[in-house]
């Protein structure tokens, strides 16, 4: 298996950043037309690229499901254009797709083999970056994700309202492009292929009704997204749970040992 720490110039958020890659090796045989499938994995509000490789055995589940992981990392933006700092979801959804198959070309570039997950700020972050893109992900796997849009906001001087008013403004931010529900409604009404969802919480998690409110809004749309949701018993918002969670994605995924698409095809 390759660990590729990777260092990268973005032109729109004018900064250096800094991507990880594992490419599985061991069950990849680099040759022919072959291509391989990949999973965008998007940290949390306090984490950064490395947060899952330090955290999680993502490098062994990589190696087992035969899938290359791209582990980007956004600062605190929540993975979308802040309204007082840089442009994050522009950047995730357009510029950074482009450098990583530049730079990896046996990397598939096929919407069929791409899927994104991510925990806490990383769920809505993939939650946001799947409905407002759903040509670029067959699937996502939200882990303890709920929508910023149903976050009362208090502009109190504190920290977090400083925080939140860097990336969202100091407006109601529902219906906008910040709020899932209102993306995924528009996703809807354009006719697009649409995502795989699977989502999950912990029952113990602190924000358990943030995450219930955005269940009973997928199972009310008549599983158009193909959703189902996991209410794991005893978990909180811990990496324990994600860990789980991570691995009960990739098997809904079906993804076979060999887990390589052929160009063309």
């Amino acid at each position: 298996m390759a660990l590729i720490e990777t260092h990268i110039y973005s032109e729109v958020l004018a900064m250096d950043m800094t991507v990880n890659v594992i490419l599985p090796q061991e069950k990849q045989p680099y040759m022919g037309n072959k291509k391989m499938k990949v999973l965008w994995l998007l940290h949390g509000g306090s984490g950064d690229e490395s947060a899952w490789l330090r955290m999680s055995n993502i490098e062994r589940y990589a190696i087992e499901y035969g899938i290359a992981v791209i582990i980007p990392g956004v600062l605190n933006s929540c993975f979308t254009d802040m309204e007082h700092g840089e442009n994050f979801f522009t950047y995730m959804t357009d510029e950074l797709p482009s450098i990583v198959r530049q730079l990896f070309p046996i990397l598939s570039s096929k919407r069929g083999d791409h899927y994104i997950s991510g925990f806490s700020n990383g769920g809505y972050g993939c939650l946001r970056l799947g409905l407002a893109r759903p040509d670029l992900y067959a699937a996502i796997g939200a882990f303890s994700a709920g929508d910023k849009a149903d976050v009362p906001f208090v502009n109190d001087g504190s920290k977090k309202a400083k925080g939140r008013i860097e990336v969202f403004g100091d407006g109601d931010i529902k219906n906008t492009d910040h709020d899932l529900k209102y993306l995924a409604t528009q996703a809807i009404n354009t006719g697009q292929v649409l995502p795989e969802i699977y989502h999950a919480c912990g029952s113990l998690d602190p924000w358990l009704d943030l995450n219930e409110i955005i269940r009973d809004f997928f199972t009310g749309l008549d599983n158009t997204y193909d959703y189902s949701y996991h209410l794991a018993e005893g978990y909180g918002h811990t990496w324990d749970f994600w860990d789980m969670e991570i691995i009960r994605f990739l098997k809904s995924l079906h993804l076979k040992q060999d887990n390589t698409s052929y160009i063309g095809l």
